[in-house]
């Protein structure tokens, strides 16, 4: 038997636990060798973190809601054209906060853009996907990944309810303006939960 063979046995005698943390073991040593690779092995490796993990909605008691300050924020399109963030008041507010080069946003990012398939078309949703990175860099990610979610730039500083400084960070904002939840790195965004979540605020 040549080692090829015996690997193969050996694999084949492997429980599944084990077999997933040999590739992730493998992913890492892709990323360590290939620094090029290394955003997306370990986006790859956050896109299965992003699988398990729901978000969870805040309880009554944990609730925060913005005030009209809150809405006082500039934000600008790629394409240079300004929008106030004060339009999207009245509206359920999906708000992300991200960077082409976080493994984490890029693991929960497939997510995202099928929740935004879901909901594009509802005029009282919007998806409002904020980040810093250089314009050409954001252009040439969303093309790479066929993205069609609106991204915008912030023009102004971020408001101080809606700052973190973790990346990626992920609000839920009523039509009430009620910070409904928060929720910090990778998640599942596009299962039938937040579909539900989304779609009862969005007929309230």
């Amino acid at each position: 038997m040549n080692m090829i063979e015996k690997f193969k046995e050996k694999w084949r005698k492997k429980t599944i636990f084990a077999k997933v943390t040999d590739i992730f073991f493998y992913l890492l040593i892709i990323a360590v060798i290939i620094p090029a690779t290394r955003v997306e092995v370990m986006g790859f490796v956050n896109r299965i973190r992003a699988a398990v993990v729901q978000p969870s909605v805040k309880s009554e008691k944990e609730v925060q809601t913005l005030s009209d300050n809150d809405y006082r924020w500039q934000l600008y399109k790629p394409d240079g054209t300004s929008v106030d963030f004060n339009q999207m008041k009245g509206k359920v507010v999906f708000l992300n906060f991200w960077a082409t080069w976080c493994p984490p946003c890029i693991g929960e990012m497939p997510d995202i853009e099928e929740l935004y398939k879901k909901f594009e078309h509802n005029p009282n949703v919007v998806f409002c996907l904020v980040t810093s990175d250089d314009k050409t860099k954001v252009a040439e990610f969303l093309k790479r990944k066929k993205y069609s979610f609106p991204v915008y730039f912030s023009g102004s500083e971020v408001p101080a309810q809606l700052s973190s400084n973790s990346l990626p960070t992920t609000f839920l904002i009523s039509k009430t303006g009620k910070i409904l939840i928060k929720e910090i790195g990778a998640s599942n965004w596009g299962g039938d939960k937040m579909e539900k979540v989304v779609n009862d605020l969005a007929k309230e």
